[in-house]
């Protein structure tokens, strides 16, 4: 786990997100908000029989749909309709209204409001669909609209309105909002596939960048969906899309902030750590704030977008401050491919909002998803090179450090690696009490070089590397600490294994008659009487080998 400034960020989000699921749970059991069933007469044209009224006058007059809003005289518009029997459970009324605020009433009860309090940054669309589920308890009350203009540059207009069960409102939403829908439903599948690779990734190189990323789209899938209004249509309560929304929304700079927190710029970790706590105080404020009754989310979200202003600006500036706004760096083969999707991300959100103020733009948030789709995949394919390369690395590594230890010959372990499985030895009390040391030096070596070459003097050394490695090589370790001396170190727990495979190796070459072998050797094991450590041992079995080599030698006449 990663720490930023001694506090482990990452189970503090993991909290939170438990936390905003449990929130939504619990509004999901508002019992005022469920859809029991639905039904299928077809979604009909609900624009006649509406009364409205505005600011310059208080009594209601009647009027047909679509109605606009005069910007230059009314700053307030409100529709009404008294509801009869098309108010059922599990009916809809959706309308579009463009550019305004919208409170909607049964009787005198507020049900649903929409951009109330936006902030300027991030503007409410240019027209959005307004979904909102009827009841039976409604019927013989007057459903009323209340449209305020957010913009002086603009009027209120109050659209069509159409009425029908959840089929026929997605029917309608999948007409109007088609590449919104479809961009949701491609983000939801590379989150997915994301979460696959995170566990492969885990297995691979045990970091949890690909996951951070996974949870990061996951989060952006949920909040775009709930922007088609085709979550309410599914969940049947408008409060817990609602809810959704905020916490999703809210919690939308955590996994980023984890995922850049790994990066391998110094820099941008630094800032990471300094901006960790923010989407943490957002997330405990706004929930603090709505749920005391101080202000709705809606009015909070402001807070929010504060939130992912500074991170985003945040890993902006440490991208450019690593360099890695300039393509490829220093440490890096590649260019840096998630600079370039935070530039495309901003790039599409400055689209949207041109949209906004320049059209009737249905899905302000269009090109935004596309950025962030972008952002995202980029980011993918820069993370798994980045592990690719790193395994590269560690493999090439591993190569490295095996070549250093591994005698080239033989294939055993070198007098390097020797020497540093003695030290460890040392370190380890255990290993110490249980070492059995073995020294084998060849004999008539210098005398097969002098006579045959040292091409065969090399296959006097690997035929006796082979013919050792065979007894030993599974129960101890094997080097060649010079030209012609070989050391075996037995550690296991029982050391008669050792020396049953010593005896064994001793019969078969008296009983195979074999001239190709031939040395000296002496095995000695850990006393704790006479040796203090394992070098102690070692000078024991030398003795015996040297004793057997002297043996040897007056047998044989060599001097």
């Amino acid at each position: 786990m990663k720490r930023l400034n001694g506090i482990n960020y990452n189970i503090i989000y993991g909290i939170i997100a438990v936390i905003g699921l449990v929130i939504t749970i619990v509004a999901s059991l508002n019992p005022y908000e469920k859809n029991v069933h639905l039904i299928s007469n077809g979604a009909l044209e609900y624009n006649t029989g509406w009364e409205y009224k505005n600011s310059r006058v208080d009594t209601y007059d009647v009027c047909n749909l679509p109605l606009k809003l005069d910007k230059e005289l009314y700053r307030d518009l409100t529709v009404r309709r008294l509801l009869g029997d098309e108010s059922a459970d599990g009916t809809y009324i959706m309308y579009r209204s463009k550019h305004a605020e919208n409170h909607v009433y049964v009787g005198d009860k507020e049900i649903y409001t929409y951009g109330d309090q936006q902030s300027p940054l991030f503007p409410l669309p240019g027209s959005a669909w307004i979904l909102i589920p009827l009841k039976d308890s409604y019927q013989g009350q007057y459903l009323t609209i209340s449209l305020h203009r957010i913009e002086n540059k603009y009027g209120g207009v109050m659209e069509e309105v159409i009425i029908g069960d959840r089929a026929d409102m997605l029917e309608k939403l999948l007409t109007e909002n088609i590449v919104g829908i479809v961009s949701c439903f491609i983000i939801a599948f590379v989150a997915l596939f994301l979460f696959v690779l995170s566990i492969l990734e885990l297995h691979i190189v045990r970091t949890h960048n690909l996951f951070y990323l996974a949870v990061f789209t996951a989060v952006v899938f949920i909040w775009s969906m709930n922007e088609t209004h085709c979550t309410q249509l599914f969940l049947g309560n408008m409060e817990t899309v609602s809810i959704l929304t905020y916490e999703a929304i809210a919690f939308l700079p955590m996994p980023l902030i984890s995922f850049y927190r790994s990066n391998r710029h110094r820099i941008i970790r630094q800032i990471c750590e300094k901006i960790a706590i923010v989407p943490v105080v957002n997330f405990i404020l706004m929930n603090t704030l709505h749920f005391m009754g101080i202000a709705d989310m809606s009015e909070l979200l402001i807070l929010t977008h504060i939130t992912i202003f500074i991170v985003g600006v945040g890993i902006a500036v440490g991208c450019v401050k690593s360099g890695v706004m300039g393509g490829r760096t220093r440490d890096s083969s590649f260019p840096e491919l998630g600079a370039i999707g935070l530039v495309i991300l901003v790039i599409s959100v400055f689209i949207d909002i041109g949209h906004y103020y320049t059209s009737s733009f249905i899905d302000a948030s269009r090109y935004a998803r596309i950025g962030l789709l972008v952002f995202i995949l980029l980011l993918m394919v820069e993370t798994i090179l980045t592990a690719l390369n790193e395994e590269i690395n560690v493999r090439k590594a591993e190569v490295y450090k095996s070549l250093a230890f591994t005698d080239s010959l033989t294939g055993l372990g070198n007098r390097q690696a020797y020497e540093l499985e003695i030290e460890k030895i040392d370190e380890r009390e255990e290993m110490l009490e249980h070492l059995v040391v073995g020294i084998l030096d060849l004999n008539n070596l210098k005398k097969t070089n002098d006579a045959k070459g040292h091409a065969e003097g090399d296959r006097y050394i690997l035929s006796s590397a082979e013919f050792v490695r065979k007894y030993f090589g599974r129960i101890s370790k094997i080097f060649r600490t010079g030209g012609d001396e070989f050391a075996v170190i037995f550690t296991g727990h029982d050391s008669d294994v050792y020396f049953e495979t010593e005896a064994n190796m001793f019969d078969d070459i008296m009983k195979e008659g074999r001239t190709d072998i031939n040395f000296a050797y002496g095995s000695a094991v850990f006393n704790r009487i006479t040796d203090r450590s394992a070098a102690d041992t070692i000078r024991r079995a030398e003795t015996k080998m040297y004793n057997s080599k002297s043996k040897y030698k007056h047998i044989s006449g060599e001097i």
